[in-house]
């Protein structure tokens, strides 16, 4: 049976593509440019392409305890994963985080159906909590730094209508 796999599906798809209670992440990221994505608040918050590699940080991170495999790409702290604000000028290298940001979710998406409600509830490795626990987490996270690009747009005023 496959249920809880269905449940967790529709609700990255609803993160990543749907606007309906909240904009999703293509809308947050649709037309953003590099120096918008480089920008920080006062020089005291993460930027947008900041929050994004972090978010393909950790959605990488779930995939491999999804699969019970090993992450190569280890951060010795959280502050590590948001990486370097970006760079302004490189409205290429910032659309290549924007595709693997895409790529990883996708990826995410695929792993998820795949997992039958049974193991869903099992942990995901020993001394650890179930996979449904494991998902539910990444999906708050996720939406929690959804909320902070949507309001970093804002503090720059590029933020337009969101596109129902």
């Amino acid at each position: 049976m496959q249920v809880l796999s269905n449940v967790f599906v529709d609700q990255l798809d609803m993160h990543c593509h749907e606007n309906d209670w909240f904009a999703s992440m293509d809308q947050a990221l649709k037309g953003v440019s590099a120096a918008e994505a480089a920008s920080t608040s006062s020089g005291t918050s993460n930027s947008i392409w900041q929050i994004v590699n972090h978010l393909i940080f950790w959605n990488e991170d779930v995939i491999h305890r999804l699969q019970g495999t090993e992450n190569h790409h280890g951060a010795e702290s959280n502050e590590e994963t948001f990486g370097h604000p970006g760079n302004p000028e490189d409205e290429q290298g910032w659309r290549r985080t924007v595709h693997r940001f895409t790529e990883v979710m996708d990826t995410l998406r695929t792993v998820i159906a795949g997992i039958d409600d049974e193991t869903m509830k099992k942990p995901y490795a020993a001394d650890r909590y179930s996979r449904e626990r494991l998902l539910s987490s990444i999906m708050m996270h996720d939406s929690y730094h959804l909320g902070q690009i949507v309001l970093l747009q804002k503090l720059q005023s590029s933020w337009g209508n969101v596109d129902w």
